[in-house]
């Protein structure tokens, strides 16, 4: 097996063709080429990169790193932020995996990158944990608002109208208490050359704050009608009480449930912090230095450091 990387850019049509039919074989979900080229090159420099398997000239896996910038302490750094990672079903393997990773960590060492992040699903974390290949730095958390309960659970919509009732009452109280405080993450995203790319192409809706934006989308994910609060550039209790609030009164026919994954360092933000065992679903989040002498390795495996959240590509 020979592994490639190539810019998004770089890639034929056949290639692209390739990775479509590889990702519906994988992943058992619908793709398309202009999805694949629109996804790849919303970011601050038009294109992506793939570390590409092949094997008797077709490609049987792929690795996709993403670059976003990053301030760390305040410096701006340039980070991948991998995905979309897949092997054939008749070429799977351990070693056929780390080659194609080790791959990626060549590549993006020489042209500069300072680190590599993901965001592995069930099957993929304990390979790259197993093997080394990445660390945890933390996994996320799911916060939520059940608007109409009988959209979660068909079985309580008898309560429906008690947990709109609920809501309402629970996001004036925290509108009562939220705090204007704003958390400085030590690591966080560089908003100015992010969001303008991020939320180009698809049905992303803003609400405009005081000081930044919130950025959502509602859509049906596994038969419930979610409001998934993508991102509030600024951190703070205030925001995603405001947030919250504005989306109820925008959606309140549209959807059941508001739902947010990262991690919130304050309360009376507008959501309820679903306990582990309850979580839907892991959010794992690993990550690997490439640079060690521009990274604190302590500051970036503690999870507290990071602005994080679903705005890192869909992690739905």
């Amino acid at each position: 097996m020979e592994f490639f990387t190539k810019s998004t850019l770089e890639l034929s049509y056949e290639e692209l063709v390739q990775l479509k039919e590889l990702f519906e074989d994988v992943f058992n979900r619908p793709s398309s080429v202009d999805g694949f080229k629109k996804y790849y090159t919303s970011n601050f420099i038009g294109y992506s990169y793939h570390t590409l398997a092949y094997k008797d000239d077709m490609i049987v896996g792929s690795n996709s790193l993403v670059p976003i910038e990053y301030y760390v302490d305040g410096k701006k750094m340039l980070f991948v932020n991998a995905g979309g990672t897949m092997i054939g079903k008749k070429c799977r393997g351990l070693e056929n995996f780390y080659d194609m990773i080790s791959e990626s960590f060549r590549f993006l060492k020489a042209r500069g990158f300072q680190a590599y992040i993901g965001f592995p699903n069930d099957e993929s974390y304990p390979l790259y944990i197993g093997t080394k290949l990445m660390s945890d730095i933390g996994k996320m958390y799911t916060y939520v608002l059940p608007y109409r309960i009988g959209g979660v659970k068909r079985k309580l919509r008898v309560f429906n109208l008690v947990s709109r009732c609920f809501c309402l009452l629970y996001t004036s109280m925290c509108s009562i208490f939220a705090s204007k405080k704003v958390v400085a993450f030590q690591i966080q995203k560089a908003h100015e050359s992010f969001d303008e790319y991020r939320y180009r192409h698809s049905d992303y809706k803003v609400v405009e704050l005081n000081k930044g934006r919130a950025y959502y989308i509602v859509s049906k994910h596994e038969g419930v009608r979610t409001a998934f609060i993508v991102d509030v550039t600024e951190k703070s209790a205030k925001s995603f009480q405001r947030t919250v609030r504005e989306i109820l009164k925008r959606e309140k026919h549209n959807m059941d449930l508001i739902l947010y994954v990262g991690n919130l360092p304050f309360s009376s933000h507008g959501l309820i912090k679903v306990p582990r065992k309850f979580e839907p679903k892991n959010f794992f989040f690993t990550g690997r230095v490439l640079d060690n002498q521009a990274i604190d390795k302590e500051l970036f495996f503690n999870f507290n450091s990071w602005d994080v959240n679903l705005s890192n590509y869909d992690l739905i």
